[in-house]
């Protein structure tokens, strides 16, 4: 070696030393910052983040890792576009796939993206994602596995998918796991919703929210929140919609982005929407307007226009009407074609074209409502069968968590282990002789209350609270016998079970439903805004007339109904007078038909 050469070689030795020096940094930095797929990372974190990408010395591995963390920061903002283009340029990139963990991530990432805009094509991703992480990376498997019984395994039945749901709750129930166990609630709530039972969605979702609330970070702390409010609106629940609403607000002032602003905007507007309070609406779109301009997601900017339209159609504005038409059939870039079969928008054409004197498009648009509506119904009451084996797991899930909370150390698991499901039986055992307890209180074939426990239970109502009303309907199925004589008497037990079942889709679980008569029901809505009790009347009479009950040789067995309603804002202690008058206004309506 010459002098020269010696000379360097302490410069070169010490300019190694600080590029190593410099990648131990950035890898500790992606160690810190590193969140699993169900989280969000720091807003804190991306000005350093964006030096060390601005950084030409970092390696490619390193590159891949952080700008994943940037498309997961940027997803948890709405800025799913921005996200996009990142993960589509590393799933492209040959050396990408040998980062194994982070190249799962990405394709986890899209499928997630193509799980925002309801496109199919994310079961592919979700699918090739857990493939490349089973075994090997648990959040990310675990997160695709659930994006594929939510959405994608369409040949197993929602039974088996909530016991699966179940079951792996109640393996990370053991592990303590509280940010997992919110995520898994979440998916549980998810699977609820799509099979319409609204109310048990709510309930996962507010869990969700509870339990990862401690733990997660920027809008995952609120994210669950929206569909929390969704669910409860779906199962007219206002109050505890209206308190989500005001939550959404107060997190907005502690966490001022876009995102925040979109949804309690969104939540706001589809409350007035749904109650028909027009004025309130148009102001909240208002309202709206000025927070559009830095939210880069399409989906909502779509949602603010649908309510931007509902406003125009309400207020009869001939001109903004007549331009959404427009629009709709040029596919233009305010196109809401986005919402597909969403009854709420088949709804919002079909009064479009029918304010603009069109009345076949409007006829059209009412009859695909309709279809929608009656598929959804047929739905909804297929699904009622695996209920029953859902809460049962609920029930030993929540138990379970309940005691893993208890235990001290992981050294205990196992005797835990047998605790709890020693508890579960023990549980089970209980329930089962509740259940014999109540049984003569319940109807074998409807399983809904029978006449007399249905009439103790209204009796002990309490009044109404100020501006609510304590509401009664009892419905009589009007031509059953006739139903009877075409489906045939083996098959009457059915025919009243699916009636009953579209009772319970639309119930609330705070009120009080049983069978009055062989062909009649009562319904009691305990503490309730008067105008709601009406609505949800005649949306049951209406959902009971839309009963598919099939067709027997060639007629199709409709089932028509009466109703006779009562509201008072004080007890109903006198509720054998009430029910009389009742039956009377019924069997004049059935002479009067």
């Amino acid at each position: 070696m010459n002098i020269k050469s010696l000379l360097l070689f302490p410069l070169i030795c010490f300019a190694m030393g600080i590029h190593a020096q410099g990648t131990d940094q950035v890898d500790r930095f992606i160690k810190d910052v590193k969140v699993k797929t169900y989280d969000c990372p720091s807003g804190d974190m991306i000005p350093q983040l964006e030096e060390y990408l601005a950084n030409t010395d970092i390696s490619q591995s390193q590159r891949f890792q952080l700008q994943l963390e940037k498309t997961q920061w940027q997803i948890c903002n709405g800025n799913y576009g921005e996200a996009e283009v990142t993960v589509d340029a590393i799933i492209a990139n040959p050396i990408a796939k040998q980062i194994k963990e982070y190249y799962a991530f990405a394709v986890y990432q899209k499928g997630f993206l193509f799980d925002v805009k309801e496109d199919n094509r994310r079961c592919d991703f979700y699918q090739q994602a857990k493939e490349l992480s089973l075994g090997k990376f648990d959040d990310i498997s675990l997160s695709s596995e659930l994006g594929l019984m939510a959405y994608c395994e369409a040949d197993i039945n929602e039974g088996q998918k909530l016991k699966r749901l179940f079951n792996i709750l109640e393996f990370y129930s053991l592990r303590g796991d509280a940010p997992t166990i919110a995520h898994i609630h979440n998916n549980i709530g998810l699977l609820y919703g799509r099979i319409g039972q609204h109310v048990l969605a709510a309930e996962q979702y507010q869990k969700t929210y509870e339990i990862g609330f401690p733990h997660y970070q920027g809008t995952n702390k609120y994210a669950t929140l929206i569909s929390a409010f969704t669910s409860l609106l779906a199962s007219d629940q206002y109050a505890e919609a209206e308190l989500v609403i005001n939550e959404l607000d107060n997190a907005r002032s502690k966490l001022d982005v876009p995102l925040m602003h979109a949804w309690y905007y969104y939540a706001k507007a589809r409350f007035y929407h749904r109650l028909n309070r027009f004025d309130e609406l148009d102001q909240t779109v208002i309202d709206w307007e000025p927070h559009l301009v830095n939210m880069q997601n399409t989906i909502y900017t779509g949602m603010y226009h649908w309510f931007e339209i509902e406003v125009c159609v309400a207020q009869r504005k001939i001109e903004c009407i007549q331009q959404f038409v427009l629009e709709e059939e040029s596919g233009g870039p305010k196109a809401l074609r986005f919402l597909g079969r969403n009854v709420d928008y088949l709804t919002l054409r079909a009064k479009a074209y029918l304010e603009l004197g069109e009345l076949e498009k409007s006829r059209e648009y009412w009859s695909a409502f309709s279809t929608e509506l009656r598929a959804k119904l047929a739905s909804n009451q297929s699904s009622g069968k695996v209920l029953g084996v859902a809460n049962m797991y609920n029930e030993i899930g929540l138990l379970e968590n309940t005691l893993k909370k208890e235990q001290l150390n992981r050294d205990r698991i196992t005797i835990g282990s047998i605790i709890i499901f020693a508890l579960a039986a023990l549980l089970v055992a209980i329930m089962w002789r509740k259940k014999l307890a109540e049984a003569s209180s319940y109807d074998s074939v409807t399983t809904l209350l029978k006449s007399h426990a249905a009439i103790g239970k209204i009796r002990k109502v309490v009044a109404a609270s100020e501006n609510k009303t304590n509401a009664l309907a009892l419905f009589d199925l009007t031509n059953f016998k006739e139903v009877n004589r075409l489906l045939g008497s083996s098959k009457a037990d059915d025919a009243i079970q699916k009636i009953a079942q579209t009772f319970k889709n639309i119930t609330r679980g705070s009120d009080i439903l049983g069978r009055f008569a062989p062909e009649q029901f009562i319904l009691c809505l305990p503490d309730i805004e008067e105008e709601s009790a009406k609505a949800l009347f005649e949306r049951i009479r209406l959902a009971i007339e839309n009963t598919n009950l099939g067709e027997q040789k060639g007629i199709k067995t409709d089932v028509r109904s009466n109703m006779s309603i009562y509201l008072t804002n004080s007890t109903l202690d006198d509720l054998d007078e009430v029910l009389d008058d009742m039956m009377l206004s019924l069997s004049m309506k059935s002479v009067t038909a």
